[in-house]
Formats: C-alpha cells, structure tokens, sequence
C-alpha cells in the first residue's frame, strides 16, 4: 500500500514486475545501500543477459527508497520503434514532472536535463540504452560527470546487457553484473512465481529447473509455464535437452520461442494476438484489447481465458494499476520476425485505432498531454507505419518527393489503383496533421519524416490547402533545429499557397513565423514588414484572439528598431483585446512587454508601474516562469533608476525563487546581476561572493564562455576592491 508522501512523489514507476518478486535480497539491499548513500559520482549500472531481472530489481529498489527521492523518480526506455533517445529523457521528464525540456532545442538538452537532476533528490533509470549513438552516450557521461554536488544528490541507474566502456570509470564499482538466482533462492522464487497446478511438481524438481534455466527468472517462468501444457517434468525437460544451450543452459531466446510456438499450437488464436500485441509499443489498454488487438477472435469468454493462459505462462505481464497488458521484452523480440507476416490489413487497423489518440494531443490543452502520453509509442509506431506506407505508395523516399515543387509539378508518378489507396493516404495526412500541433510543442524526432509524408499525401489527395500547412509546419520544423534560411525557403513556398487561397489564419501564422525567422537573422526591418502582413491577415478574420498576439510582435519589432513609441502604441492595443478577451496570459505578456518598451525610453516608473503590473497577473495564476521574469524586470529597471537597494530585493526574491524552481541557469544569471548591484553599492566582498557563486553554476554546467565572463568581473572586483586601485 503506498504511502500518502509516495503518492505525492512524482514518478511514472510501474508495479507490475513486482508481482510475486522473490530472492535476490543480496543484491536489493546493495543496490537500495548506493541509492541511500552520499557518493561523488551519481550513477549506477545494473547489467546481465536477457530475463535475468535487471528491470525487475531496479523497480524493487526504486520503490524501496523512493521517500529519499522527493524531488520525484523517472523512469526511461524507448519509444514506438525507435532504438534509445535523448529525447525520451526529455519527453518523459516533460510528462512525469510538468518540465518543457521538448520546446529547447537538441543541443541545449543536456544541460537541461543536468539541470533538473543538479541539487535535487532525484532518481533517474535508463532502461535498455543498447542503440544509444555515440553523441548520445558521450552526452550522458557528460551529465553524469558533472553531477556531482555533495547536497540532495540525485542517481542515474544505466541498466542494459553490456554496460558501455564510456560509463564503467563513471560507475567504478556501483556496478551489479546480474546472473541467475542461485539454487538457495529458486524455491522461494517457485513458491511466488509457479502456476498453482505445478507448484508442487517444479519444487520437487527444483534442481533440474535451476540446471536447464541457469536459474535466470524469466526463463524458469517460461518453464513452469510449459508444465502446465506437458504436465510430466521428465516430458518436458526431455525436450529442453534438445534446444540450442551453453554448458547445459538454456538460451533465453530459445526458451521464449519455443514456449511462444507450444502455446500457439495449444491455442492457435494465441499466437495471433502475440504476433498483434508486438504494435503495441509499450503495452496495450484493456480496452484496446477488445477493440482492436482481439477483435474477430471469439466471444469474450474465450478471450478472458485465453489472456489468462499467455499470463500464466509469463508470455505477458498484466499492469493492473494501469489496466494494461505488456509482453514480456525477450518474448517481443522473438515475435518481431513473425509479426511481419500480419501484413498490411494488421498494422492499417493499429495506425487507424491509435490516430484517435494523436489528435487528442489537438484538443486537450497541453496541461493534460500527459493523459494521452502513456498512448505515444503507439502513436509513434503508428505514423511510421503510415509513412512507410506513402513511401511503398510511391517508391521513394517522402523527404526526396518533398524537396520537389510539388505545388507547382504535381506528382509525377500517380498509382494506377489510386483509389484504392486514398484511405491510406487521408491516414498519413490526418496523423501530420495532429502531430504537427504536438511538434509545434514538443518536437519529436520523428516528425520531419511525417510532416513530408503528410505533405505527400496532401498533395496526391488534391488538398493543396493542408500540403501548404505541411510546408509552414516543416519551416518551424528547421527554425527550431537551427535551420533559419532553410526555414524561410519552406515558409515561402507555403506563403504561396495560402496567398493563392485566401488563407487569411494561415497566413498569420506564416508570416509571423516569417517575421520570427527576421528577427533572428537580426533583418529587423524584414521582420517588421512580416509581422505587419501578419497583422492585416489576422484583422481580416475578424478573431480577436488572433489580434492581441498580432500588435504584440509588431510591438517588439518596434522595439528591436528602438522605436519605442510605436512599441507602446502597439503593446497598448494588445494589451486593450487581451483585457477584453480576459485572457491572464496574454494580458500579462502585454503589461511586460511595455515595461520593456517603456524602460528603452528611460520612463523607469512607468515601466516599473508596468511590470508591477504583470507580476500581479503571473502571481494570480502562479506562473513561476512568468513571476522570476518580472522580478529580474524590475531589479533591471531599479538598477537603472539607481535604486539599488530596491533592485537588490527584487533579484533576491528571484534568487529564492530560482533555487525552489531549481532553474540553476536562472539563478546563475540573477547572482551576475547581483554582483553588478553590489559593485554599485561598493560592497565589493559581497561582489565578489556573487560573482563566485555564478562562476560554479556556469561551471558545473560546462558553459566555458560564461565561466570567462565571471572570471573577468571577478578579477575586476579585484582590481577595484584593493587599496592602492587607481582612480578612474
């Protein structure tokens, strides 16, 4: 029964591998004794072959310590049918703790998720990094390197077959090399574990199941459960004796696959629904079960006991916290081969079923996404499907078909049985669709292939409207990966379109990306002409709600050019709709932002008044990120009023603030600011403290260039605070 603080703790540790655990008390109690204790370097390796329990004891020893993890716990494999992935980190901190780490860019990822691990009590377990690329280990070493402060420690748990030569200094000899469980324990394991109707007959051949299994517990599972078919242990360990082996043990794929084809052959709609069940990445509902995974396959009685079967004989794991079912990892890999037989019919129904699911991400606001997220690798497995599908459709690569001016060329080359196709291809659209709106938040690394293979499918389906929505859509797309000219190039060609089509809300949002794109190639002028086309398009739809972000960026283009007074003009008026439309958000943006443009006129009350004003809304609504902006606002506007007693207690509010949010980078730029007030108040000591304290965030976090920054004011507070200084 967990506790009401392990129910406040966030986490995403499942419970279902905890089911009737057994042995392996030695290697528990060490690895809770790592968890538990204060050590220089963070992480910690579980490794050994497949069905030894790796996952297993590192869920066992989660639960075990998770009070010493109030800061939360998260857990991390991958997704759909991806290897391992930096931004399943990510995606999954974003999910377990409310984090935005997806809206960065790739490269800032590191020091984002060093960020929520540095000086907190936090656990993160990385599952099966087999398929991880260079960079991504490197970058691993890198934060685990540098995670190590002596306060409220965090721990990273690597477990995978073969710990990686990168990790094995960092790990030293926190390292747990699992085997099989040794004979003292495999009769308490078969007590737990064995199917009541062969309890007896396992335990008085406990000897032999050790021997044939190596005493690996998947593997005497696998076993047990083919007692129940063969009834006889010397009928069955005589077939044993016949499968592939090491020294007399068995291999575990040997073992998964023969009980995978015996329990086919008992019940032949079994192997079906295994074969199905391999689509459904990371686990499928109990009612995805019925309405999609057994669907045809008899009444539900018949279901009931089939799924009882595969169960007992450990070829799944039932959740029952999260009513789902889960097939075991060295079962899914066996039936990988032999899913492939399903064909297309199959995996049609599997991306159909589960586009219901990826335009949720479209209606429920993204404060909820996390309802939909245990759904994602589903998701993800469905629109690859669907654009490998394109792909096959055509017989080339969508990435290649796009980079054509399909707009104006059309497709060359259109299937002869077009419409028996078009069903496929409305699949591959909607899926762009509804992803495009979560890349537009999250940025999956899947999404350049999609939004091409939703591109194609628009284009083939006559649907010049959504093609151009999948151009603006890949535009952002290489904006957010760096790529600004590229960006500007797919923003043109979608322009185009919506222009021809009297799109006016796609219009807005096109050129205010365009305008976006200016302003960081720093064309300010450009930008402005953008935002200004933007502006005339969203007034022409008549949507207020479209109107207050419209003067908002015409009110900061404004201000890149130093025309303050037409930025205030602008930011008043976005600041008049979002008062009528009510809107917190849009209302406190406003109030910031002619803070800003009043400030560029040396109108320091007037901005002051201004973000005092914003901060009032951001407090209403606890927006953290809102209020730390406001609070450096107004230590910025105070310093430049010469207040600097106000602008030291405003940037120490922020400093509070940054440490509970534990937004290190944050803080670290609130301490250089510091530094600069107490320059101002001559209290060079305190200076100097500040400037030491941003030195070691910048450094823990290996931002070189900053560290320099630091050093510099350090070396100046020097020069200004000794006695004999020179007069300047």
């Amino acid at each position: 029964m967990m506790t009401d603080e392990q129910l406040q703790i966030r986490h995403n540790l499942g419970v279902y591998r905890l089911r009737g655990f057994s042995g392996r008390d030695a290697e528990l109690g060490e690895l809770c004794r790592w968890l538990l204790a204060r050590h220089e370097q963070p992480a910690l390796a579980i490794s050994g072959g497949q069905g030894n329990g790796k996952s297993t004891l590192a869920t066992a020893a989660a639960w075990k310590t998770i009070h010493h993890f109030p800061d939360g716990i998260i857990w991390v494999g991958a997704a759909g049918r991806d290897r391992f992935r930096m931004y399943d980190i990510v995606r999954t901190q974003d999910t377990v703790l409310g984090t935005t780490l997806t809206r960065v860019s790739e490269d800032r990822w590191g020091i984002g998720i060093l960020e929520q691990l540095y000086r907190r009590r936090r656990l993160l377990i990385l599952d099966e990094l087999s398929g991880a690329t260079d960079r991504e280990i490197q970058t691993l070493a890198e934060i685990i390197s540098h995670l190590h402060d002596a306060e409220n420690q965090s721990h990273i748990v690597l477990i995978d077959r073969d710990i990686h030569p990168e990790f094995s200094e960092l790990v030293g000899d926190r390292h747990l090399e699992l085997g099989g469980l040794p004979l003292s324990e495999v009769v308490g394991f078969v007590h737990a574990r064995a199917p009541e109707p062969v309890r007896d007959t396992a335990l008085r051949n406990v000897e032999g199941l050790h021997r044939r299994t190596g005493g690996r517990p998947l593997s005497m599972r696998l076993v047990m459960g083919l007692l129940l078919d063969f009834g006889l242990w010397s009928d069955l360990d005589g077939l044993l004796a016949e499968l592939p082996s090491e020294d007399g043990v068995l291999g575990m794929s040997s073992v998964a696959g023969f009980a995978v084809e015996n329990f086919a052959a008992f019940w032949p709609e079994a192997g079906l629904i295994l074969d199905r069940l391999v689509s459904a990445a990371g686990g499928a509902t109990y009612q995805a079960l019925t309405e999609l995974f057994t669907m045809g396959m008899g009444t539900d009685a018949e279901k009931r006991q089939t799924f009882e079967g595969l169960v007992t004989r450990a070829l799944v794991e039932v959740d029952l916290f999260d009513r789902r079912i889960v097939v075991q990892p060295v079962v899914r890999r066996y039936l990988v081969e032999g899913a492939v037989m399903l064909g297309e019919d199959w995996h049609r129904q599997h991306a159909h079923y589960y586009l219901q699911f990826a335009e949720r991400y479209q209606e429920l606001p993204i404060q909820r996404w996390q309802e939909i997220d245990p759904f994602w690798g589903n998701v993800h497995w469905g629109a690859d499907w669907a654009t490998d599908r394109v792909e096959r459709i055509f017989g080339q690569s969508v990435e290649k078909m796009v980079l054509e001016r399909l707009e104006t060329e059309g497709l060359r080359d259109m299937p002869v049985n077009f419409p028996e196709l078009q069903d496929d291809l409305k699949l591959m659209r909607d899926y762009a669709l509804a992803l495009a709106h979560y890349a537009f938040w999250r940025h999956p690394p899947g999404i350049w292939r999609w939004l091409c293979g939703g591109a194609v499918a628009s284009i083939a389906l006559g649907d010049a409207g959504d093609f151009g929505w999948m151009l603006a859509n890949i535009g952002r797309h290489r904006f957010f990966n760096g790529e600004v000219e590229e960006a500007i190039e797919w923003l043109q060609r979608a322009l185009r379109i919506f222009d021809e089509r009297d799109m006016l809300m796609a219009m807005a949002y096109g050129h205010t990306d365009m305008g976006t794109s200016f302003r960081v190639l720093e064309e300010p002028r450009q930008a402005l002409d953008h935002f200004w086309l933007a502006f005339e398009a969203a007034a022409q739809t008549g949507d207020p709600r479209s109107l207050a972000p419209a003067y908002m960026n015409l009110g900061s283009a404004y201000l890149s050019l130093n025309n303050f007074e037409r930025a205030i003009e602008q930011h008043r008026k976005a600041l008049r709709v979002a008062l009528r439309l009510g809107d917190d958000a849009l209302v406190a943006s406003a109030h910031n932002n002619l803070g800003l443009a009043m400030e560029g006129m040396a109108m320091y009350a007037e901005a002051q008044r201004a973000y005092e004003s914003a901060l009032t809304v951001f407090q209403r609504n606890h927006d953290d990120a809102g209020i730390s902006t406001c609070y450096n606002n107004l230590g910025s506007v105070c310093y430049a009023r010469q207040d600097f007693s106000a602008a030291l207690a405003w940037y120490e509010k922020d400093l509070a603030l940054s440490d509970r949010r534990g937004a290190w980078m944050d803080k670290a730029a609130t301490l250089h600011n510091l530094g600069h007030v107490a320059l101002e108040q001559q209290d060079h000591a305190q200076a100097e403290a500040y400037f030491e304290r941003s030195r070691e965030l910048y450094a823990a976090f290996q931002l070189d260039e900053y560290v320099a920054e630091e050093e510099e004011m350090l070396a100046y507070v020097a020069a200004v605070g000794s006695p004999g200084r020179s007069q300047r």
